[in-house]
């Protein structure tokens, strides 16, 4: 009787041991790391004027409309600029849209139709607002004010330009 206790208290230490042994660990560490650069997206929807009418709406009265410009960036993007060029019809400085060899001239403003003229470069640039990422989903939008000056003597038919918005950051 005693063999058996032996035997039993000693298969006992050896389950213990074998356990004990299985139980033991390491480990280590590693870094992870990433990189959040600056970036920008720019969209905008188109302008139209409609009818241009020189001879009784428009002869006296400037057609001015509206668009939109939108802007999106990476959150903490500073500096962020947008331009307009002049656009593929232009002349001395000024905007036209053309239609084959006659052109009807028209301006892109910042802050109001009339106002400030929007280009693409030093003055008319304008400075995007940077509020954590600039707008949420579609962007931060800001208004282009196009305006037709009044009484220009053109011909009938459809008049087109094509203005490119630049962003900068």
């Amino acid at each position: 009787m005693k063999t058996r206790i032996l035997t039993f208290a000693t298969a006992a230490a050896l389950l213990f041991t074998a356990h004990s042994a299985v139980a033991l660990t390491k480990s280590t560490t590693f870094n992870v790391s990433s990189s959040v650069a600056a970036n920008c997206t720019i969209s905008a929807t188109d302008l139209n004027f409609g009818a241009y009418d020189p001879v009784v709406a428009n002869k006296t009265t400037a057609l001015d409309v509206n668009t939109t410009v939108r802007v999106l960036c990476t959150k903490g993007s500073t500096g962020v600029t947008v331009g307009l060029d002049l656009g593929t019809h232009t002349a001395a400085g000024n905007r036209f849209m053309s239609n084959g060899t006659d052109s009807l001239q028209y301006e892109l403003y910042s802050d109001s139709a009339g106002g400030t003229v929007w280009s693409n470069g030093g003055a008319g640039l304008v400075t995007w607002p940077v509020f954590g990422p600039i707008g949420a989903g579609a962007g931060t939008p800001h208004t282009v004010f196009g305006r037709v000056p009044a009484g220009q003597d053109v011909s009938v038919g459809s008049y087109t330009d094509i203005i490119t918005a630049t962003v900068n950051f």
